[in-house]
């Protein structure tokens, strides 16, 4: 795309008058390690100062007129004013709606501009709020077999080679790092707002006042002294997400966890109409708190099922007359709880079996991840190109702390896993000694109980519940 010159940032509270942002004790700065900021220019204190807009602005909200975007419905900047209790919010900053870039307003903007309503249809309306690089480019691929037949925007981005992959991937990061969502409005991009860094320890909140202007407010018991950084917080995400939505990672941040893909067993001659049932992408969370590890994974149940079990797809004629595809588990219809299977095996007499199979494709998965992350390139092996310039160290570090973090997690979630295969297997050790005393003599299992995964006994004996078994 042909680059555009760029205003300096002195040009900003201009463009904000013109715009009807106001600040008041507030100024765009320059802050530590964290680029342009939000900071005080006065010195703040809950008893006295009104961190607000002058002359209309500063009428106070009644309780109702403010819908906190925190999730803490009600909550009110109370402050001793002149000897008694102020129950007024205390603004910093205000920002007209009109300037509120959400689906609401695209939506309303495509009613009135025939090729915006176009590139939206072309492009699709769904986020890639959470895509890698190889959906960027499946996206881009997409955007452009679409808009190509759109006379306006063929012109405008294709016939001059004028937009690339480079520029779509741009656009994502501007959205991931400058997307938040309100109250009301829900996902949107908030000029000036967006200028709030992140910190665990926030001064401020955002907020829909009954204009459904966004507004900054103090928090409760909040005092600011000149200079002092007027953060916000960006919510409690894993460290991945800070990286790829807002390119760092937050180091007060205590959440532990990533998210793996789950790909269907290959041989599974079911694997398509179940991802076509279950209507998203199969993955695997897997998350850390005071040492413990907790796992969500729905496709895993379902996944581990097949017909022998109790599984069964038909195509039936819907209620309105197109023919569908309609998942029954033990003869009964359960299109709707494709993500549910945890709790539908539950009362099956081989309850433990289907989760032992759900354990043992997680820890393979799970395995084979931790491996891959320890064979991945070295920093003796980007030295050369961090010399070169081609790398900054600080994006180094970023990449080495993550690895760090998602190994250890990774490394814990096998030793949890470990423990998951022991137990399954033992329980089931009592409630099917054959089949037991077949894996133990390490039998064919499919002439036996074909429920059970062939590598099951090389599952069991590799993590040492072989052994345990013999001492029976």
């Amino acid at each position: 795309m042909v680059s555009k010159s760029t205003l300096p940032i002195d040009i900003f509270p201009t463009w904000a008058r013109l715009n009807d942002v106001k600040f008041t004790n507030v100024k765009l700065q320059e802050t530590d390690e964290k680029g342009i900021g939000l900071v005080a220019t006065n010195n703040l204190t809950a008893g006295v100062e009104t961190w607000g807009l002058e002359g209309a602005e500063d009428k106070p909200e009644t309780e109702d007129q403010v819908c906190n975007s925190d999730g803490e419905k009600g909550e009110r900047a109370r402050v001793e004013t002149h000897g008694h209790v102020n129950n007024h919010p205390k603004k910093i900053l205000q920002v007209p709606h009109d300037l509120i870039l959400s689906t609401a307003s695209i939506e309303e903007y495509s009613k009135v501009d025939q090729n915006f309503r176009q590139l939206l249809d072309s492009a699709g309306h769904q986020a890639a709020l959470d895509a890698k690089l190889s959906a960027l480019n499946k996206e881009f691929d997409e955007l452009i077999e679409r808009s190509s037949a759109l006379p306006f925007w063929n012109s405008f981005f294709w016939e001059r080679e004028a937009v690339t992959i480079g520029d779509w991937v741009l656009v994502d990061a501007w959205y991931r790092s400058r997307c938040l969502e309100l109250p009301r409005s829900g996902h949107a991009m908030v000029p000036v707002l967006d200028m709030a860094n992140h910190s665990h320890s926030q001064a401020a909140y955002y907020d829909e006042d009954d204009e459904d202007n966004i507004v900054l407010l103090s928090r409760p018991g909040m005092e600011m002294s000149i200079g002092d950084e007027v953060n916000i917080s960006y919510g409690e995400k894993s460290p991945a997400e800070m990286i790829f939505s807002y390119g760092f990672i937050d180091r007060e941040s205590t959440v532990e966890e990533l998210t793996l893909p789950l790909e269907s067993l290959a041989d599974d001659p079911l694997a398509k109409a179940k991802l076509h049932i279950f209507r998203g992408s199969p993955t695997l969370k897997l998350s850390r708190s005071d040492g413990e590890i907790s796992w969500q994974c729905p496709f895993v149940y379902l996944m581990c099922l097949n017909e022998e079990d109790g599984l069964e797809f038909k195509v039936l004629q819907g209620t309105n007359g197109d023919r569908e595809l309609r998942l029954f588990w033990q003869e009964e219809d359960a299109t709707a709880r494709a993500k549910d299977f945890g709790d539908l095996i539950k009362n099956h007499p081989l309850c433990q079996i289907f989760r032992l199979r759900a354990v043992s494709v997680l820890h393979e998965v799970v395995t084979d991840h931790l491996m891959q992350l320890s064979s991945e390139i070295s920093h003796d092996e980007l030295e050369p190109l961090l010399r070169a310039g081609q790398i900054r160290d600080g994006r180094l570090q970023l990449a080495q702390k993550l690895r760090e973090t998602e190994a250890s997690v990774l490394e814990s979630a096998v030793i949890a896993l470990d423990e998951q295969l022991a137990l399954y297997a033992v329980v089931l050790f009592f409630e099917f000694p054959c089949f037991m005393y077949a894996v133990l003599a390490k039998q064919h299992l499919d002439q036996t109980l074909p429920q059970i995964p062939r590598k099951l006994p090389q599952v069991l004996e590799c993590q040492g519940t072989f052994s345990a078994f013999l001492a029976y």
